[in-house]
């Protein structure tokens, strides 16, 4: 049996029972945390000394393409038409199935450099089974816990798959399903599906029920402007009799009050992409605000590396001020500044956390730090000079903190960053990998032909 304790953190548990503490220990038995309290039995055990920083929840990216880690900041100029136009139409099918492996390990090496200890990994660079294969294969050496969504094979065409696509979503998924059989694993699966937006009804309806054949979750991108009012999505949803609580909508950013009703009513569930859904002309403000007051709690994402960041500090961050900037805007064009603000940092911690957890099901195994749930840890380091005095953990730590704080990263009790680095030989052959597959896929797409020079492979 191996055992891990962490010695003297501030421990801030998210769980409502415990609340935070300000000295404790937590130990962590074959995964899974047996313990929350001060001074525990170190005897045998592997011990991290964590006097000086915060135990958080590891956080939860709710919908991330993570086989984007080479082609950071692609679409950083571009509104989601010129992100299909490069990404999509200009790159993906540049991808061969080595350069989604090296492009799924440093992305996901990405994520939990920056605390991340769980992502949604929305994949459409299934181009090929041997393509689906190198993803999967990818996420299981990077140490992540992942939920591995099959999506549409777009390398075979973006307006086949993308525009009132009449293709079912491939039959792969079944062999996958068999390969990813075990829902307790650290890697899971679901399907990430087009939807209304950008498949007929009958290809939507079809694709649900296979989904649910299947027993995995299902994730669309839904409330995109453009496509949402045409195709009338949670309307046509709701015809079909398809939400449920196993249907997850990212963005939303165009939903009207009523549809956001109706998925708190069905059980489903929510993700804003703050950077994206406005850096990209989604949305004026992410949904967050809105989908609260219809009963839905919203998890947060990062959405890709090539229009935003690596990490949900920065998230949270946009998504506080965003919400409150939506939310006074009415007081304030009347000229009556507002006395108190609602939403605050403990909020969109939850949403990163507590949230992003319950919106895959997972809530009776991450998302909190509670005995019973997996060891997914993130030690901050606070003595750093923007962090101190450490005041109120949780407020410092939104407003402040970025990858570079995140000192120790724990997945299933395994140790996977550790005195601020990546811990393992799979960090430096997952650079050498990324290097090699940016300047073949650089050379393929003639980017710089793009985006300029510094694109050149």
């Amino acid at each position: 049996m191996s055992r891990t304790v962490i010695r003297n953190a501030h421990v801030v548990t998210l769980d409502d029972q415990l609340g935070d503490l300000p000295r404790a220990d937590i130990a962590i038995e074959d995964g899974t945390i047996t313990t929350i309290g001060a001074d525990l039995d170190t005897t045998g055990a592997t011990v991290i000394d964590a006097a000086g920083k915060v135990a958080l929840p590891g956080l939860v990216d709710s919908h991330r393409h993570v086989w984007q880690g080479a082609i950071g900041g692609a679409g950083g100029k571009v509104s989601l038409g010129g992100y299909f136009g490069i990404v999509l139409a200009g790159l993906l099918d540049r991808y061969e199935p080595a350069d989604v492996y090296a492009g799924v390990l440093w992305g996901a090496l990405q994520a939990i450099n920056a605390g991340i200890t769980t992502v949604a990994d929305w994949s459409h660079i299934v181009t090929t089974p041997e393509h689906a294969d190198e993803n999967v294969r990818a996420l299981r050496d990077s140490g992540i816990r992942a939920l591995f969504l099959y999506g549409p094979p777009v390398g075979q065409g973006v307006m086949r798959w993308f525009h009132e696509s009449t293709e079912r979503h491939p039959t792969d998924v079944r062999r996958m399903r068999n390969l990813l059989a075990d829902d307790s694993a650290r890697v899971t699966m679901g399907l990430a599906l087009r939807g209304p937006e950008f498949a007929t009804p009958e290809t939507t309806e079809y694709d649900f029920h296979l989904a649910r054949e299947l027993g995995v979750p299902i994730s669309i991108h839904s409330g995109i402007p453009g496509y949402f009012l045409k195709y009338r999505t949670i309307e046509t949803l709701d015809r079909l009799n398809l939400l449920g609580p196993d249907v997850h909508h990212a963005h939303g950013a165009q939903f009207g009050d009523a549809d956001l009703a109706r998925i708190a009513t069905t059980g489903g569930a929510i993700t804003p992409c703050p950077t994206v859904d406005m850096s990209m002309a989604m949305g004026t403000f992410p949904v967050t605000g809105r989908a609260l007051a219809q009963g839905l709690t919203p998890a947060l994402a990062t959405d890709t590396v090539a229009g935003a960041g690596t990490d949900l500090f920065s998230e949270m961050r946009v998504a506080l001020a965003a919400e409150r900037s939506r939310a006074n805007a009415a007081a304030l064009e009347r000229d009556e500044p507002p006395a108190t603000v609602d939403l605050d940092q403990r909020d969109v911690l939850r949403f990163a956390t507590v949230a992003g957890a319950a919106a895959w099901g997972m809530q009776e195994r991450i998302g909190t730090l509670s005995p019973g749930k997996r060891g997914d840890v993130i030690l901050i380091d606070v003595d750093r000079p923007h962090l101190a005095p450490l005041n109120d953990p949780v407020t410092t730590i939104v407003l402040n903190a970025g990858p570079a704080d995140v000192d120790t990263v724990l997945v299933d009790g395994v140790v996977v960053k550790r005195a601020g680095r990546l811990v393992g030989p799979i960090a430096e052959r997952a650079r050498e990998l990324i290097a090699d597959s940016r300047h073949r896929l650089f050379a393929r797409a003639n980017l710089a032909d793009v985006l300029g020079p510094n694109w050149a492979a």
